[in-house]
């Protein structure tokens, strides 16, 4: 598969998690009820699924989006190249943050520029949806739906990762090879002669996602890239690697298969 097929297909092994039922309550006497403890932060780590649309240009992607509960998020256009980068802040169920935006390969945003800072805005329930806003300092805005899966509630360990893993192009020839030892460390090369190094890294052994640090040396994207990467299924139980990083110019997309 290349790398369009196996995002959508891990896009396709997305199971998108039920909401729970609430109670009802009576009460008596003319006292009326207490009223409810102020919401407790909510943890905003998961993998997400849903849309982001541009209002600026009428247009809807479907979108995945992994975070950790420390904050960091990347949100990646399943159809495009399009990616947002950074921190959020939760306050109660309220979320917010400035992320950096990167338009899609090739293609800038109103202002001229390939990246630029977007705001969001929004309401979490943990484990469940985030829904909002966004607004790019270049002019374009919109709105954003998703919803939690259970694919994040796989423990993580860096052994898992042990293989050798191989992205392809649209024809099926392999262009990129990784390979990755038990302790998490990695190297790797591509048909253009870049060549990379570096290191996975658990976040939390209860989900599943990693946190990776690389340095793609000998072309013309080399530079220092940090990011996030997820095991997911294909044909068997995490056999696709599924990786997204930048270096504060540019990202990378990868999706491997052992």
């Amino acid at each position: 598969m290349n790398i369009k097929e196996i995002v959508v297909s891990i896009v396709a092994t997305l199971i998108l998690s039920a909401c729970g039922g609430g109670s009802s309550g009576t009460t008596s006497g003319n006292n009326p009820p207490p009223p409810p403890p102020p919401p407790s932060n909510q943890a905003p780590g998961g993998i997400w699924y849903g849309t982001l649309t541009n209002d600026t240009n009428v247009v809807t992607e479907e979108f995945v989006a992994l975070s950790a509960d420390d904050g960091r998020i990347r949100l990646i256009s399943a159809v495009s190249e399009v990616q947002f980068v950074g921190t959020i802040s939760v306050d109660g169920t309220a979320l917010s943050g400035t992320l950096r935006a990167f338009a899609d390969l090739n293609v800038n945003w109103l202002d001229g520029n390939h990246v630029v800072d977007s705001a969001f805005t929004g309401v979490i329930t943990q484990r469940d949806s985030i829904t909002g806003t966004w607004q790019n300092t270049s002019g374009e805005s919109g709105t954003f739906e998703l919803f939690y899966d259970v694919l994040n509630d796989r423990a993580s360990d860096v052994s898992l990762l042990a293989a050798v893993w191989t992205g392809y192009d649209d024809f099926l020839n392999p262009v990129v090879t990784f390979t990755i030892d038990a302790n998490g460390s990695f190297n790797g090369q591509n048909a253009m002669g870049c060549t990379s190094s570096g290191q996975f890294n658990a976040i939390d052994a209860a989900y599943n996602l990693y946190e990776i640090q690389s340095l793609i040396e000998n072309c013309a994207i080399a530079g220092s890239y940090t990011g996030f990467a997820v095991l997911a299924d294909i044909a068997v139980a995490n056999d696709a690697l599924f990786i997204s990083v930048d270096d504060g110019a540019q990202t990378i997309l990868l999706a491997l298969e052992k």
